[in-house]
């Protein structure tokens, strides 16, 4: 049976497949996992979601 890894679906960088998931936001209503490189760049950034 094969396992499917869950990778960082960042809304911001949809080039990521990092499956090393830190958080999981919200965005548009959606869950998002989000890798720990990724977290690193949006914490450091002025978004809002």
């Amino acid at each position: 049976m094969t396992q499917h890894a869950e990778h960082c679906r960042n809304p911001w960088n949809g080039k990521c497949r990092n499956t090393d998931i830190e958080v999981y936001i919200y965005h548009r209503g959606e869950r998002q996992p989000i890798c720990r490189i990724c977290w690193q760049e949006i914490a450091e950034k002025d978004l809002e979601w």
